[in-house]
């Protein structure tokens, strides 16, 4: 049982570990901001390159000796072979085309004569028959 008064509570502000994990981003932020702006920094200085270990004349390697000119041997090459062969085969499809021309010709100058024939042949055939006169009094009217 109480006695009649109640004692008051400590009113202590606690820490949520909320803040905490906030705290501790914003400060590797801050520090992560620093290093790339000291690095942006360093960037801007040029560094000059070194000077060599001596100062003496440099080495100049002795030059390699000179080979003797390469003597051609007797070779045909396949350029001039297939040459050869590409002149024999236009030769060919020339003689083919000619030949095919000639026979063309040839084949229209019969067909032609075969026509001359049968136009001889269908005027000799052809005889005139009369025919009836028509009736000029009373003319041919087609019925509907």
């Amino acid at each position: 049982m109480h006695s009649g008064k109640s004692k008051c509570t400590c009113l202590q502000p606690f820490a949520l570990r909320t803040e905490e994990r906030g705290a501790k981003k914003k400060h590797e932020f801050t520090r992560k901001l620093a290093r790339m702006f000291a690095e942006e920094q360093r960037m801007r200085i040029p560094v000059a390159q070194r000077l060599p270990w001596t100062t003496d004349e440099p080495q100049t390697l002795p030059k390699p000796p000179v080979k003797e000119n390469t003597v051609p041997l007797g070779i045909h090459l396949f350029s001039d072979v297939r040459a050869c062969e590409r002149a024999k085969f236009d030769e060919y499809v020339a003689a083919k085309f000619l030949l095919m021309e000639q026979e063309m010709r040839e084949h229209e100058r019969l067909q032609q004569i075969a026509e001359q024939e049968e136009i001889k042949r269908m005027r000799s055939e052809m005889v005139p028959h009369a025919q009836l006169m028509p009736y000029f009094d009373r003319p041919f009217m087609p019925k509907r």
